[in-house]
């Protein structure tokens, strides 16, 4: 009768009801912090409140109407409601279960509204994964303001996700690093403070995190620093190096002290360069494995001075499997891939290695304008129940923000939302059959219809790609060489989330350490079904309650339509100077259109900024808008040269047909690796 998130475990309904409305009430409770989560979904004129004495072994309950009963799942996060006639029992095993109940009851309140009552039912639930959670990437371009932070978090907690990291390379404020947070508006001691006991409140366990071995770009580039690195990628801190432990000892001595979690995720994934440089000699002698396990245990001994235990991503390890029963059982692997397959083998290998660990999938919402959502989906749901099955004792999404954050970040919260769903419920369901219930329990409906028509754009001839995505490219790319206008159209066998076909190979980016699907042009068949959903996806906009959404989706449509405009003028270009057709007044045509172009460009990026603004520091916001900088400068640029042509024209000179003086100084687009 009822559509509830996440699907509960067991509900059963009976012929009774309970008003909504009532002229006087009695609450009684042995949790008083949460009777006014409880009573703001009821209507009542004069309400007392009976706070009750709570035992060590007693349940916490939140009644009216009825007596206590001690009928809960035994699971701490779990808990049971018995709605009768006027009458209302909650109760659970924790504080944290009994806050689930208010969520399950403010659900049903809120769908009962309208009829004024709610059916009479017996509901109880409980969680499959002890821990869900949420990655986010602060490092990478958006450090979000710790407002935003507190506003994400309400909205994680009515999700039921009860676990937030901040991924941080760089841009924590170390009293003694500043060089290499300069310029970054880093996140401080005290916001992490503040949001540590904001997260509580919300019954959110916020976990430290610091990468302590790869992706250590800023630090190792930095002045004072480079002697750390292992190469000349400057990308691992080197092992060989006794002064790597020197300072990450004093690191994690100013930085962890601000959580009062005892967990700290060290990352440590993708350590390309190990061996390469400085620490050849050890993994000569020692193995590349066994150099890798030693930094592991030395930052579990770092760790363990401020009272914290590790998580760590898994992939460097699992290439060598024989290592895994080395590791001490108090170190978290996280088993991290974000490819929509329909097996996973890492989870099978991990649950053989009898070490604890969570599954690590992706929102799919970076190096994209719109998440790769389908993509995402397939991905979440199968490595989550496929983590299950093997054992994992938690889900831990990642959103990342790779070259510059410049997905809005509204775009994640359904994938956020799915994957709460699953972790909570372990239950296989289609995103279609939860679209309404996730944007109810997120206060929009309209997100239910938005997440219909815009996922759309990946199923698009070879827009959708591991990794990337060809919209952003094409918003981006050169308006008159640029790939998607020069590059061969798609194979038709090309489809979205499956193998490439046979014949085509994956190519490898410059400064890219995976294979990526080949970029393909898009036909004008692409551009008017993108255009559609643009139009489509911009007339459901307006119905979005909430102004920040609201600015976050516009954003999306308009650039989507943009995307279109560009494609197709950079075509038309290209076409008549190839057959040497065209005239002045084409030329003076061509000339506005591009100059509208760049208007458009323009106040595509007064309104990023806007956005970005209300959600992030001005910190790093250079990376992407530099490339709007250098998008603008291309149609500035071509703006020019068509002038050129025309004025060869009109004076009887030679006109480049061939476009053989077009410079693009090597530009391309913006990176997507």
């Amino acid at each position: 009768m009822y559509s509830l998130f996440p699907v509960p475990r067991q509900i059963r309904y009976t012929n009774k009801q309970t008003r909504l409305t009532y002229s006087s009430l009695t609450l009684f409770t042995n949790c008083p912090q949460l009777a006014d989560r409880f009573l703001q979904s009821l209507s009542i004129q004069n309400v007392e409140v009976v706070t009750l004495a709570h035992a060590e072994d007693d349940v916490f309950f939140i009644r009216f109407g009825a007596e206590q009963v001690l009928d809960c799942p035994d699971q701490q996060q779990g808990f049971s409601l018995s709605i009768g006639y006027d009458s209302v029992l909650l109760s659970s095993r924790s504080e944290q279960g009994l806050f689930y109940g208010c969520l399950a009851w403010n659900q049903l309140a809120e769908q009962g509204k309208e009829a004024g009552y709610i059916q009479a039912l017996e509901l109880t639930d409980w969680p499959v994964l002890e821990n869900r959670g949420l990655m986010l990437d602060i490092s990478r371009g958006r450090i979000y303001t710790l407002d935003y932070l507190k506003q994400l978090t309400a909205k994680l907690a009515m999700l039921r996700i009860n676990v937030l990291q901040l991924y941080i390379e760089h841009t924590f404020a170390f009293s003694f690093l500043a060089d290499v947070h300069q310029g970054s508006d880093p996140i401080t001691a005290e916001e992490i403070q503040e949001l540590d006991r904001w997260c509580r409140q919300h019954y959110i366990e916020l976990q430290a995190n610091l990468q302590s071995f790869g992706h250590c770009n800023r630090l190792l580039t930095t002045k004072g620093f480079r002697h750390l690195r292992e190469s000349d990628l400057y990308w691992t801190l080197s092992p060989a190096v006794e002064e790597t432990y020197t300072l990450l000892d004093r690191m994690y001595a100013e930085f962890l002290p601000n959580f009062s979690s005892s967990v700290l995720n060290i990352d440590s994934d993708e350590t390309y360069d190990l061996g390469s440089g400085k620490s050849a000699s050890m993994v000569e002698k020692e193995g590349k494995g066994e150099v890798y396990l030693r930094h592991l245990l030395t930052l579990r001994e770092l760790a363990a001075r401020q009272g914290k235990t590790l998580m760590v991503f898994g992939d460097v390890i699992l290439r060598h499997p024989d290592l895994l029963e080395q590791i001490p059982k108090d170190i978290v692997f996280l088993d991290w891939i974000y490819d929509p397959h329909d097996e996973y083998a890492t989870p099978k290998k991990f649950a053989a290695s009898k070490r604890t660990f969570w599954v690590c999938p992706g929102t799919g919402a970076w190096n994209t304008l719109f998440p790769r959502q389908d993509g995402a989906v397939k991905n979440i749901q199968n490595l989550t129940l496929q983590g299950i099955e093997q054992g994992a004792t938690g889900m831990l999404l990642c959103d990342w923000g790779d070259h510059g954050s410049y997905t809005p970040p509204a775009f994640s919260l359904v994938a956020v939302a799915f994957a709460a769903e699953v972790s909570w419920s372990g239950r296989k369901l289609s995103l279609e059959e939860q679209l309404p219930s996730f944007s109810r329990v997120l206060g929009e409906p309209a997100l239910e219809h938005l997440h219909t028509v815009l996922p759309q754009i990946h199923r698009l001839p070879a827009f959708w790609s591991k990794n990337r995505s060809q919209c952003a490219i094409a918003l981006f790319d050169e308006p008159l060489t640029g790939r998607m206008l020069t590059n061969a159209e798609p194979p038709v066998d090309l489809e979205a989330l499956m193998p490439l076909p046979e014949g085509v190979a994956g190519v490898l980016d410059p400064e890219s350490h995976h294979l990526m699907r080949p970029l393909f042009g898009i036909s004008e068949a692409s551009i008017e079904k993108l255009q559609t959903i643009a139009h489509k996806a911009s007339a459901l906009v307006g119905d979005l309650k909430d102004d920040l959404l609201r600015s976050q989706y516009t954003w999306l449509c308009d650039a989507l339509l943009l995307v279109c405009d560009k494609l197709r003028l950079g075509r038309s270009i290209r076409s008549s100077m190839l057959s040497c057709s065209a005239n002045c007044d084409q030329f003076l045509d061509w000339e506005n259109e591009v100059r509208l172009l760049i208007g458009r460009f323009t106040q595509l990026q007064i309104d990023f900024i806007a956005w970005w603004m209300l959600v992030a520091k001005t910190s790093e916001i250079m990376i992407p808008l530099s490339y709007f900088a250098h998008i603008i400068e291309r149609l500035d640029y071509l703006k020019g040269w068509l002038g050129a042509q025309r004025k060869a024209m009109e004076t009887n000179h030679e006109v480049d047909w061939p476009m053989a003086t077009y410079q693009t100084a090597g530009y391309k687009s913006l990176p997507t690796y």
